[in-house]
């Protein structure tokens, strides 16, 4: 490359003349101050030299500012250095430095040597312009390297920074999509393993049943002391049985209204309810009503790991859970609860085939024994039912007066319109409606 050989030229010439004095055994501490002055500023363009040299090796971009072409180094240096050619001034710089030289060696050749002789070499005006000026170039362009150096460093960095940003925000994105495939997958396996312990939904049955209710009944239960008492205490049993007709079922859904509507902000209470109907006998077999309320529990909370080993266990092998394995899976999940409330409409309507009613008293009571669990139940006067909660509290169901009172009130406007015309025949109509239920 032609630029670094001038250069290597200008030193090489810059150190013969430094020299000089050294090969004609002067000092040059004992030099006229022009000539010190001189020989200063060739050290220092020598300094400034080798650090062009190098940069102009390593750096394209300064061989570019160096022709005075564009570069980022010259957009430092402002409009006018773009015209500058460096080594234009390189060249000129030599030629001086090489006719400086060779007057010193003429002069070198008399018979007396002394700074008398060689002082006059160095008042070459044109020669310590030229080089003080390529001095000063080379010390900017060398300057201005750093410069860039620092900018491209802090330019590096941003661009690292803006970088690992974007990447950070990639990460991110990608991280959400993936956390939305793992949530929707893990949602769809949790819907499946919930429809594969039963597809019995007693929500619906409890929604049609409360919305028949009429406004402001069966607040004589929830009001009672036995309920309350119930709803206060752990490990309790409420039995409430009744004659067929007293409003057993509607006021099994007001008590779950109740529960669900106080506990609705609380996780660590638990509710699962069952209507037992004999219609649907075929459907509510003992594992059939227990894996109801594991079911009822487990899909209040994220999916318990025992729920999932139990499908994990059967999905393959096509098998459905034993009675043992739905009972010991559903006090795991019970246990998780701070409180859990069971409640059953209509045990009378569990089949009695197989022992089935027989074998789900049982297991409610194992797990009220196991989990602390509050039972409530409701049946007709059957003698093995009742005989099963002795000892417990009771609250018998009867068609409470003022309860009929309100419901046949809500139900006047349905009657021809003169009964509506007629306060007086309607209250008669009230009250003896209240005498023929006699409790029904």
């Amino acid at each position: 490359m032609a630029e670094p050989l001038a250069i290597i030229g200008v030193i090489g010439v810059a150190a013969q003349i430094i020299q000089i004095g050294v090969q004609s055994g002067l000092d040059w501490k004992d030099a006229p101050d022009d000539a010190k002055s001189f020989v200063a500023e060739l050290q220092a363009l020598k300094t400034a030299l080798s650090e062009t040299h190098t940069n102009i090796i390593v750096n394209q971009d300064f061989v570019d500012a160096f022709h005075g072409r564009h570069s980022t180094i010259l957009s430092h240096l402002g409009p006018a250095a773009r015209e500058t050619d460096t080594q234009v001034m390189v060249s000129a710089c030599q030629t001086g430095l090489d006719d400086l030289l060779a007057d010193l060696k003429k002069r070198l050749q008399g018979h007396r040597i002394g700074w008398e002789r060689l002082k006059g070499a160095f008042h070459a005006k044109k020669t310590r312009e030229m080089v003080e000026n390529l001095h000063r170039q080379c010390l900017a362009l060398n300057k201005l390297v750093a410069i860039d150096a620092v900018a491209l460093a802090a330019s590096t960095h941003r661009e690292v920074r803006e970088g690992r940003k974007e990447q950070q925000q990639i990460n991110s994105a990608l991280n959400q999509l993936r956390d939305h495939y793992d949530d929707r997958e893990a949602s769809d396996e949790r819907s499946t393993i919930l429809n594969w312990l039963t597809s019995t939904d007693y929500a619906l049955q409890q929604s049609d049943f409360i919305s028949r209710r009429q406004a402001g009944t069966g607040q004589w239960l929830l009001e009672s002391t036995e309920f309350e008492n119930w709803l206060q205490t752990d490990k309790q049993t409420l039995f409430c049985p009744g004659i067929p007709g007293a409003g057993k079922t509607i006021l099994t859904s007001i008590a779950i209204d109740e529960l669900t509507t106080r506990f609705s902000h609380d996780e660590n209470i638990g509710i699962a309810y069952l209507y037992c109907n004999f219609r649907r006998q075929d459907e509510q077999k003992v594992e059939d009503l227990a894996s109801s309320l594991l079911k009822q529990l487990t899909q209040c909370r994220p999916l318990p790991g025992c729920v999932k080993s139990l499908y994990d266990k059967h999905k393959d092998k096509r098998t459905r859970p034993s009675l043992v394995e739905i009972s010991k899976t559903l006090q795991s999940v019970a246990a998780t609860y701070s409180r859990v409330f069971v409640v059953v409409d209509a045990l009378d309507e569990c089949q009695t085939s197989d022992g089935c009613r027989a074998k789900f008293l049982a297991e409610l009571l194992e797990l009220q024994a196991e989990c602390g669990a509050n039972l409530f139940a409701t049946s007709r006067f059957i003698r093995d039912i009742t005989e099963s909660f002795e000892g417990c509290i009771s609250l018998e169901i009867l068609a409470n007066e003022e309860d009929i009172r309100r419901y046949v009130d809500g139900r006047i406007s349905q009657l021809p319109s003169f009964v509506g015309r007629n306060p007086d025949l309607q209250g008669k109509i009230q009250t003896e409606i209240v005498k023929a239920v006699d409790g029904m």
